[in-house]
Parts: C-alpha cells; sequence; structure tokens
C-alpha cells in the first residue's frame, strides 16, 4: 500500500475509534454489550464471534469507544485487504479506486460506527476473498487453510456467511473442478466445521432453536407478494453501497462485453447472488437493508476495476465529498446541532441517555434489588446504564430472545413459562417505558410502586420512561 493511502487509513482509523466514544448506542449495541459479559458457545439471535470481540476490547472499560473498537479496527483491515487484493487481481490504480470506494461507501460508514455481527462478517468475508483468490488464482495450497478458518469464523460472525461460501463453491464447480482433487481443500473443510463447532454444539444443546429462528426469520414460509417490502429494501440497497455507486456498477457490468472472465466471475457471483438472494425474499417478507451488506465487498473491486480503466476520478471524488459530510453530520456535533435530519436520527439513539439525569436522581440502592426487570432485548440500554448483566430480567415472551433463554436458565422453568408460573422474585426495579408491562408485573407480585415516570419530547416522538419498585 503506497504512503498516502497508508496515512488516510492510519488517521481514518484514529477518528473512527474517537469519535466513536460520543455517538449514542444503538440498543442492539448494547444487548451485545450484555452477551459480551455472559459469553456462551453461541446465543439465540447469532453466533458469538461479536460478543467475543467486545469481550476482548472491554477488558479493562466499557466506554461506548472500547465497546466499538473492533468495528473500527476491522473495518480498517477490510479496507487494507480490499487494497491488496484488487492490487493482486488487476493492477495499483485499481487498488487505489478499491480503497477510496469502500472508505467512502454508507455502509461501511456506519459499520465503523455500531458493532454489530455484520461488522466481523464483513472482515471475514473480505479475509476469504482474499485468501480465496491467492489459492485459486495463485495456486498457493497452504492458503487454503486461511480460506477455512475465514469460512468458519465468517459462520462463526454471522449465518448469513453460507452465502459466501455458496458462491466460491459455484466458482470452483464451474472453473476450478480439479482443485476437488486436492487434499487442502478437504483441510479448509475440517477447519472452517472446526471453528464454526461451538455454534453446533451450542444449538444442539438448545433443539437447533437458532439455526430455526433464523431461517423463519429470513425466509417467509408463506410466499405472498408484498411489492411495498420490496421497493423499500431494493431502493435502500441505492443507499446502503452508495447513492453514486450501485447503479453505475451495474451500468458497467452491463456493458462490458468480458464481463464472464474468470477474475471478474470470481467477484460478480458474491455480489449478484447475495443481493439477488436476499432482493427475491424480501418480496415476500420484511429484510433489513443491511442483510446484503457483504454483496458490495466483491462488489467494491469491481466497481473499482470499472472506474480505475474509464478514469471515472470525478464521480469518485464527489462520491468521497457525499460521504465526509455524512460522516461529519452522523459523527461530530455539527450534524446534530444544525442539520435537522441528523438530529431526527440521532435522537432515535440511546433513548435511556435522555433519563440519565434524573435516573441518578433517585439514588437507587442498586445492591439491594434482586433482579432489574425490562421490557425486552432493547432494555439492555438499562442493563448498560447500570452496569449489570448477570440479573437483568425480561418476564414476558413477546419477542423470544436470549433473556428468554437465560431467564429460563437462571430461574429453571421450561421456556414457556407464563409469568403467574415464574417464582418469586425478591425485591425487582423495572425501568422502562411500558406501563402495561409494570401493571403485568404488579399483579405477579401483588404489589407495585412507582417511583418516577420521566418524559421527554424528541424529535420524532413522545418519549416516556418508569421507575417501579416491586416486592414479593
Amino acid at each position: 500500500m503506497k504512503r498516502r493511502e497508508q496515512l488516510v487509513l492510519l488517521l481514518y482509523t484514529i477518528f473512527n475509534i474517537i469519535s466513536n466514544h460520543f455517538v449514542k448506542f444503538y440498543a442492539d449495541e448494547t444487548y451485545y454489550w450484555v452477551w459480551s459479559k455472559r459469553l456462551e458457545f453461541s446465543y439465540f439471535d447469532h453466533p458469538p464471534m461479536v460478543a467475543y470481540l467486545i469481550k476482548l476490547t472491554t477488558l479493562f472499560s466499557d466506554d461506548p469507544l472500547f465497546v466499538r473498537l473492533s468495528a473500527a479496527l476491522l473495518v480498517s483491515a477490510s479496507a487494507y485487504l480490499l487494497y491488496m487484493l484488487a492490487k493482486k487481481m488487476f493492477d495499483e490504480k485499481t487498488a487505489i479506486y478499491t480503497f477510496y470506494i469502500f472508505l467512502s461507501s454508507i455502509i461501511v460508514i456506519v459499520a465503523s460506527t455500531l458493532i454489530s455481527p455484520d461488522i466481523p462478517l464483513m472482515f471475514f468475508t473480505t479475509l476469504l476473498l482474499y485468501s480465496g483468490y491467492i489459492y485459486i488464482f495463485e495456486g498457493k495450497k497452504k492458503y487454503a487453510l486461511l480460506v477455512g478458518f475465514a469460512a468458519g469464523a465468517m459462520l462463526l460472525s454471522k449465518y448469513t456467511g453460507i452465502l459466501i461460501i455458496f458462491t466460491l463453491v459455484v466458482y470452483l464447480l464451474l472453473y476450478k473442478r480439479e482443485l476437488f482433487k486436492d487434499k487442502y481443500l478437504y483441510f479448509a473443510i475440517l477447519i472452517a466445521i472446526l471453528v464454526f463447532s461451538p455454534v453446533l454444539y451450542w444449538n444442539y444443546q438448545h433443539d437447533f432453536i437458532s439455526f430455526t429462528f433464523q431461517l423463519h426469520h429470513g425466509v417467509a414460509q408463506e410466499k405472498v407478494f408484498q411489492p411495498h417490502e420490496l421497493w423499500k429494501f431494493t431502493s435502500a440497497q441505492l443507499l446502503l453501497f452508495h447513492p453514486f455507486y450501485l447503479l453505475p456498477l451495474l451500468y458497467f457490468i452491463l456493458r462490458d462485453k468480458e464481463r464472464f472472465e474468470k477474475k471478474k466471475v470470481y467477484l460478480l457471483l458474491p455480489f449478484l447472488f447475495t443481493l439477488l438472494f436476499f432482493i427475491y425474499h424480501s418480496a415476500f417478507k420484511y429484510a433489513n437493508a443491511q442483510w446484503a451488506a457483504p454483496a458490495y465487498l466483491s462488489a467494491t473491486v469491481l466497481l473499482g476495476y470499472y472506474m480505475a480503466k474509464g478514469n471515472y476520478l470525478k464521480l469518485l471524488l464527489s462520491a468521497i465529498l457525499f460521504s465526509s459530510v455524512l460522516i461529519v453530520s452522523i459523527k461530530t456535533p455539527l450534524g446534530e446541532k444544525y442539520l435537522k435530519p441528523i438530529e431526527r436520527l440521532l435522537s432515535r439513539l440511546g433513548k435511556i441517555d435522555n433519563f440519565k439525569e434524573e435516573i441518578a436522581g433517585l439514588n437507587l440502592d442498586m445492591d439491594s434489588y434482586d433482579y432489574i426487570l425490562i421490557d425486552n432485548y432493547h432494555g439492555s440500554e438499562v442493563a448498560y446504564l447500570l452496569k449489570k448483566y448477570n440479573n437483568v430480567l425480561v418476564l414476558n415472551t413477546a419477542r423470544f430472545s436470549q433473556y428468554n433463554i437465560w431467564r429460563n436458565e437462571d430461574l429453571n422453568i421450561s421456556m414457556q413459562s407464563p409469568l403467574k408460573e415464574i417464582p418469586s422474585l425478591g425485591k425487582c426495579l423495572y425501568i422502562g417505558p411500558d406501563l402495561k408491562s409494570i401493571e403485568q408485573i404488579g399483579k405477579l407480585f401483588g404489589n407495585k410502586k412507582i417511583l418516577a415516570k420521566m418524559h421527554k419530547e424528541l424529535i420524532m416522538d413522545h418519549l416516556h420512561y418508569y421507575v417501579a419498585e416491586f416486592k414479593n
């Protein structure tokens, strides 16, 4: 990597690390933080890699900077690997374009800010593409071992990594069938299974509940066409990669008479298959826009090639300018202060932060409570605020999550037990937005005491939080 790009990457990494301290948590992030405090072989919602990373970076501090540290570092590592992959596949100019396209992609800006399973998925997908290219095209067989590790770690990050593995297998069937006689390929498969084995073991212990959930979560059981969901997902993809990137890339692919050249197909398969897979399923069921994020890794290299070949420097600079404004808006106080759309966006993050002072002012004796009660897994914001995790309970089963499994294990009750069958919990504290939950819990305990009702009028909605105390 050239010195200029090394400096850009260093400054980009330092900026992300520092600025992440000031961005409010998204509720899912605090949920994964709780996971990191209760390490297991896997979890109901996702494989465990995100929890392991948070655990590693928060050994000495639970500050947001450290909770999100692996996000900033893995995004930068992915940028470096994509640069090296593009250079190996094409040339230095393509590598430079690829590097800046990646760093200016909207999904990367978000990925470098919020810690989630998508972050390690992104990194290990990039590592798989890089090591896979060296193994397949350069014939360096020992890189197959790195392929196996990357594939296993990718699945240990998020189940959708299987789509990238599938495209790699398809590529071998199309162009490199002789590698199926190579012992190193089977070493790679064995390593991938070993790396992924904690998830297999956990699911075996829990009746494969996570696999079943993810299958039903992402794939509609009844194929009823939902045009509004299809439109929402496909239109979101234009923003997810970048408003200036996706449509030009599709245009370049269609115009390219040599698009089925072997190197290009190596990049096309994971891009198009992953994207089209989720577009198809979004036609029948709601799909999160970021599920298609792995598609844009190989797409970045492919777009880098086309833009470098056509000298589309103005397009690249325009995209970088657009992204720079977005980065400053989201990751510095300027956006929240001067731009209403950014203020609306950020108002939806870290809602419990709005009541930090009021809750602190109650002078609660946290050691006197046997359990902290929350409504659902988004209540992990409360757990993070109070720095509690071992005695946090979700009593209802409206949205099944890892909390329900912990509840059943900690209280030694069945997964479907109603509230009335939950044993005596002693003295409990509830913090959350739902007054109905307080009434339900009050019936369980036989009494309740509302300690505080707090209200904030946010940009997008009115927000209430209640603090209530219960005793058996």
